[in-house]
């Protein structure tokens, strides 16, 4: 796994993979304590529940797929504010797929930063040999923005049943 990579950049976005002890931050209550400013909206009941599970995945893994593993921070340019978070769930299962999950703020809806966001995320994937693709699971029916970003990164519905879609992407 690459280290070099330290961020990934788009013409609004920058994505920062956050470390061990910003999440640790994050679920603590100690936002100032990262780097950047994040938006308040960015950081939800639900970010925080997600967090605390990736910090117990986290514990005991490599720090060479860390990675695979961690929130990267969006962040706007413009402002160079955290409005979100985006990150895979670990590293390519043994069929070469790794499950992706994101939020933004709801300050950011509605302006295509999340597909730009998830593009640079299938860009940065899609350049190691044993990720064969992303797959995205548990994708709320009602949830037409997130429907629509998978839609807009050009992800296949592959299955529909009570109230939830998943989805695939095939490099």
């Amino acid at each position: 796994m690459s280290k070099k990579i330290l961020k990934l950049e788009s013409e609004r976005l920058i994505l920062k993979p956050l470390s061990f002890e910003e999440l640790i931050y994050i679920t603590s209550n100690m936002i100032e304590s990262i780097g950047n400013s994040i938006e308040f909206e960015a950081i939800s009941d639900i970010v925080k529940c997600a967090t605390a599970k990736k910090i117990e995945k986290m514990k005991n893994i490599n720090k060479d797929i860390h990675k695979w593993y961690t929130y990267w921070l969006i962040i706007d340019k413009n402002n160079k504010k955290g409005i979100g978070f985006i990150g895979f769930k670990g590293v390519p299962d043994k069929m070469g797929y790794s499950e992706v999950g994101y939020s933004i703020s709801r300050n950011y809806r509605k302006k295509g930063l999340m597909t730009e966001a998830l593009s640079l995320m299938i860009n940065w994937a899609s350049t190691f040999s044993d990720c064969k693709g992303i797959i995205a699971k548990r994708v709320l029916k009602s949830n037409i923005g997130s429907n629509r970003v998978l839609n807009n990164c050009n992800f296949d519905l592959i299955d529909s049943v009570n109230g939830e879609n998943t989805y695939l992407l095939k490099f």
